[in-house]
This record gives C-alpha cells, sequence and structure tokens, in this order.
C-alpha cells in the first residue's frame, strides 16, 4: 500500500510539472509572437512619424517658397488698359469680374484669377488652375 501512495505521489509531482512546463511554454510563445508584432507595429509607427515629419517640413518649405513667389505675380485692376483676357469670369469662384476689382494674371499662360482666389489656390498648388501650367520654374526663380 505504501507503493501505491508513493506511486500516486510521483504521478501527480509529474503531472503537476509537466502542466507547468505546457503552461510555461505556451506563456514564452504568446509573449514572443506578442512583442514581434508590436515591436513590428510600433517599427511601422515610427518610420511613418519620421516620414509625416520630413513630408511636412518639405511642405512648409515649399509653402514659404510659393508664398514668396505668389507675392511676386503682377496684381492688376480689372477693366484697366492693356490687360488682355478672353475670360469674364475667375475660373476658381466662377464669378464675373467687376471693374476695378484686383486679380492676379499667371506670367506664363496669362490666365486671370481674383487676388483671394488665387493666392488660396497657389497655398496649395503651383500650377495654374485652368492649363494645370507651373506658375514659375522655382528652381531658376529666386
Amino acid at each position: 500500500m505504501v507503493v501505491a501512495i508513493i506511486l500516486l505521489v510521483c504521478m501527480t509531482i509529474i503531472c503537476v510539472v509537466a502542466a507547468s512546463l505546457i503552461v510555461v511554454i505556451v506563456y514564452i510563445i504568446f509573449e514572443f509572437i506578442y512583442w514581434r508584432v508590436v515591436e513590428n507595429d510600433s517599427g511601422l509607427e515610427i518610420e511613418s512619424d519620421l516620414e509625416e515629419g520630413v513630408e511636412r517640413r518639405r511642405r512648409r518649405y515649399r509653402q514659404r517658397k510659393y508664398c514668396r513667389v505668389m507675392m511676386e505675380l503682377p496684381c492688376v485692376e480689372y477693366g484697366s488698359d492693356g490687360i488682355e483676357t478672353t475670360s469674364r469670369e475667375c475660373a476658381i469662384c466662377l464669378e464675373d469680374y467687376n471693374g476695378g476689382e484686383p486679380c492676379r494674371i499667371m506670367p506664363v499662360c496669362k490666365h486671370m484669377f481674383h487676388v483671394a482666389c488665387i493666392d488660396n489656390w497657389l497655398r496649395v498648388n503651383i500650377t495654374c488652375p485652368v492649363c494645370r501650367q507651373r506658375i514659375f520654374n522655382l528652381r531658376n526663380h529666386r
């Protein structure tokens, strides 16, 4: 009978040790997979944050440069002598020009727009809204 009790205790100890090992192995596998996923995701987040920061700085630089260029565009009054335009309305807001209204003329394509309309447009784009030509060659323009 003593042998049976010793055998039963040994079997119990072996089962507890085996169950503990299984739990530890499962925990290690779970942690490995979890941290690998988290590290990969955080790596992507860090990389995308860096790319966003670089892109934000580029946008700010371009915007400053474009604002400087925008202010150099000729500003004329609609209806004054010497203005050649075939359009009677601003292609951005689609409103008719009124006599004496301030307008800007694109230097390359000669399209004309209200000052406020084209200034807002040029904060985002550096092309003419009608023909999509670049306003200036910014590399050569200082």
